[in-house]
């Protein structure tokens, strides 16, 4: 069986033991995709952020910009998960099928977004940006200097977070971010059992309500919040700064990452993340996707899941630590929410291959009164 049959055989079970031709399988999968057929569910595995003890106050911020999900309903997710290849990401030639047919959901997504808009924010109005999300929080204990040999020693936990944020019509005016913690924390493996680990503790910075103009939460962090910052994929004005075009996106991807590489696994990350903060409007998004379906390596993992339970398809791509997953509604094209699973050889020794560490769901509207979601 070849690569593409065998990323099929995750996607539709029909092929599992097909030998039709490449154009034929490839064919059925798109036809999956227009159908939303109903694939092999997996539930949510895990991702990495674990600090060491000394540095997780200094470190809380960077925490929460990583995000995990699990059902609130079901345990820490363990679930089995097709394991990461442990091949490198930047050797994609290797699966050029299977990139293929990534590429074609990516653009067929595109195809699906070209002439959606956002419904307007008026005067008086408030962009709105609600994430439900899954940080995962650890503790570590180094190795002493005076025996180099010792084992590090730690364990990780899953949080459940909401983060949501009102920005009004005109964005130097005041915003309001509101974080609240949803859940107890979920232990998702460690070097000593459960029962002989402390947890980490809810830091301030998980819940509360905080306003500033410009998105300028916390006025006293370095380096300080620049309004209007055309680097800042977290302000409009990065947005209304990137070329609407996917061969110059592809090329503000390269050149954002080009200081950790520009590998296409640091690509896809960025791209990711820019996506999850909620703000890309929706006429430059097909594009966005465009730009994505360029980077090597990206493949089909799954039928999936987000947070709040909306199913998509996940393209991700493999790596040795950990995969960065992004999931997409096949019928609309729309971006529904990022997962990182961890590869072969995670991160934190600890943590299980093919456990979620990063989980989100994003969703987004258009509230008449600050501090109050959209009516729908």
């Amino acid at each position: 069986m070849n690569e593409l049959d065998q990323a099929l055989d995750q996607l539709n079970r029909e092929a599992r033991d097909s030998h039709a031709p490449l154009t034929d399988a490839r064919a059925k999968l798109m036809a999956a995709v227009d159908a939303e057929a109903a694939l092999p569910q997996l539930k949510p595995r895990r991702r990495r952020l674990v600090m060491p003890v000394a540095a997780a106050a200094a470190g809380v911020l960077a925490i929460t910009a990583v995000v995990v999900q699990v059902r609130s309903d079901e345990p820490a997710p363990q679930a089995a998960v097709p394991p990461a290849s442990g091949k490198s990401s930047e050797a994609p030639s290797e699966a050029p099928a299977v990139t293929l047919v990534a590429a074609e959901v990516l653009n067929k997504a595109a195809d699906l977004s070209v002439g959606a808009v956002d419904q307007p924010v008026g005067p008086g109005q408030f962009r709105y940006i609600n994430k439900h999300v899954w940080n995962t929080r650890g503790q570590s204990t180094g190795v002493s200097v005076d025996a180099p040999d010792q084992t590090i020693k730690g364990s990780t936990y899953l949080l459940e977070l909401r983060y949501q944020t009102w920005i009004p019509a005109d964005e130097k005016q005041t915003w309001l971010e509101r974080r609240e913690v949803l859940g107890p924390l979920k232990w998702i493996g460690g070097t000593s059992p459960e029962s002989e680990t402390t947890p980490p503790p809810i830091m301030d910075t998980d819940r509360g309500d905080r306003q500033g103009a410009c998105g300028d939460f916390f006025p006293k962090s370095k380096p300080k919040k620049v309004c209007g910052d055309v680097t800042d994929s977290a302000q409009p004005a990065f947005y209304r700064n990137l070329p609407n075009d996917p061969d110059k996106m592809f090329a503000k991807l390269k050149d954002m990452t080009k200081g950790r590489g520009s590998t296409p696994a640091v690509m896809f990350h960025f791209g990711l993340q820019i996506l999850e903060d909620g703000l890309m409007p929706a006429e430059q998004r097909a594009n966005w996707y465009r730009a994505l379906a360029k980077i090597d390596g990206v493949r089909v993992i799954e039928t999936a899941a987000n947070l709040d339970g909306r199913t998509g398809i996940a393209l991700g791509i493999d790596g040795e630590h950990e995969r960065r997953d992004l999931i997409i509604d096949p019928k609309t094209g729309e971006f529904i929410g990022v997962r990182s699973v961890a590869g072969e050889h995670p991160y934190d020794a600890w943590i299980k291959p093919g456990t979620v560490t990063e989980f989100s769901a994003v969703s987004t509207g258009v509230a008449n009164t600050l501090g109050q979601p959209p009516a729908n």
